[in-house]
């Protein structure tokens, strides 16, 4: 083999590597990466699978829509209770931490918490209408027509009067 033709070759069969590695891991991934399904879609698709592996009758698929219905339902009430339960868990330690703060800090963290309702009404809307850009998640139909319960609003109290805390 020519000494000219070696290098080109080694490059050769590093990017065909490359492509095959790639390519595999691509493939591997891909479920990691794709946004999981909506409500109606995980009915749709636990149906579909009873249905399949069950060889469910008519009658028995009719009796069992509701069933499934009920849950969706009662998983939806459940993840926006929490979502509540961690807005009150936010609001409780920004009160404490504001409370040690000077002014100054205080307005500062009354930025950041404001920042942060932003982002979470902007990005964290499961059942939201779909977000352009990167990290959206898409829309999947929830039955409090696209809207989350927000967060509370950060306080707008100032503190209360007394010395200012030290540094």
């Amino acid at each position: 083999m020519s000494p000219k033709l070696k290098p080109w070759l080694l490059l050769a069969i590093i990017f065909v590597v490359g492509v095959v590695t790639g390519s595999a891991l691509t493939m591997g991934w891909e479920a990691h990466f794709r946004h999981q399904p909506g409500p109606q879609q995980i009915n749709r698709l636990w149906m579909a699978q009873l249905i399949q592996r069950l060889d469910l009758t008519a009658d028995q698929q009719a009796k069992i829509k509701p069933i499934l219905a009920d849950a969706k339902t009662k998983i939806q009430s459940l993840h926006r209770d929490e979502v509540e339960r961690g807005s009150q868990i936010m609001k409780a330690a920004h009160d404490q931490i504001s409370a040690i703060l000077t002014p100054e800090q205080q307005a500062k963290l009354q930025k950041m918490e404001s920042e942060r309702v932003k982002m979470f009404l902007e990005h964290m809307r499961p059942w939201g209408p779909p977000h352009e850009g990167p990290g959206g998640m898409h829309s999947h139909g929830g039955p409090d027509d696209g809207v989350m319960p927000p967060p509370p609003e950060p306080p707008t109290n100032p503190p209360p009067p007394g010395p200012a805390p030290s540094p």
